[in-house]
């Protein structure tokens, strides 16, 4: 099967009509038509088929910093998450917490948080700093169209945000159903070195760290005093199985 007749024909079909009614001395233009058309062709194609590589190493954020514990111990932490486990993908948001909001016995939300205060989502990526004023206090929220004899109360507590873009506001942290035994919590790998990321070309590549020296860490909310966050770093492809060396080029786990 010949090039033209499985690719080209439209454009052969016509170099050969035209070849026909003008003679012999129309070949040669036809014959550059014909290959400024494949020239183009594979122009086109060239940047398509090098746009399927590995681009996508590298793209996605290492969240780091120091965590200081209600206990006054401090951590150098990486890999930080928020969600109900350290893979979850879960989708958090924060509740502007209303100045009209008091102490009481049962620290009762009369608002629906859902429906009735201003949201943020909770995204580390925005955030340089989270503390957790009120560690002991918990706010509920029970759904007076609830039809259990017994209402399960949503349950939340208090932590201010401050953003890179320099605000600090207080917000209302939903944990999940009260006695749940899956919370919102923060989970990140802990490290005995202080963090320092690589920069490069503005962009801030995280540094060799062996796996041997991560250990898993699980933080509720209520156990957490201050989370400072470090500008965020980024893996790039690494060859010698997964594990953070010093490199020429940095390369990360």
């Amino acid at each position: 099967m010949s090039f033209c007749s499985t690719f080209l024909q439209p454009v052969c079909k016509k170099n050969m009509i035209e070849t026909k009614e003008t003679g012999a001395t129309k070949k040669g233009d036809s014959m550059y038509r014909l290959h400024s058309f494949i020239f183009i062709l594979l122009a086109i194609a060239s940047p398509a088929h090098a746009w399927k590589g590995t681009e996508a190493n590298g793209e996605q954020p290492i969240f780091f910093g120091t965590l200081t514990s209600q206990e006054g111990n401090v951590f150098t932490v990486t890999n930080i998450t928020i969600g109900r486990s350290a893979s979850a993908k879960d989708k958090v948001m924060l509740y502007e917490m209303p100045k009209s909001l008091k102490e009481s016995i049962d620290n009762k939300i009369s608002k629906n948080p859902d429906e009735d205060l201003t949201t943020a989502q909770f995204e580390l990526l925005k955030i340089k700093k989270i503390k957790v004023p009120h560690p002991n206090v918990s706010w509920k929220w029970y759904d007076p169209e609830s039809k259990r004899a017994t209402p399960v109360a949503q349950e939340y507590i208090e932590v201010v945000i401050t953003w890179r873009s320099g605000s600090t506001i207080h917000y209302l942290l939903k944990l999940g159903q009260a006695d749940t035994k899956r919370p919102i919590k923060m989970y990140s790998d802990v490290v005995d070195k202080p963090i320092k990321g690589i920069s490069q070309n503005g962009t801030l590549f995280c540094p060799g760290i062996n796996k041997e020296d991560l250990r898993k860490k699980g933080a509720p909310f209520p156990s957490i005093k201050t989370l400072e966050l470090e500008e965020p770093c980024y893996k790039v492809p690494t060859e010698n199985n997964g594990t953070m060396t010093k490199p020429t080029n940095p390369v990360t786990t």
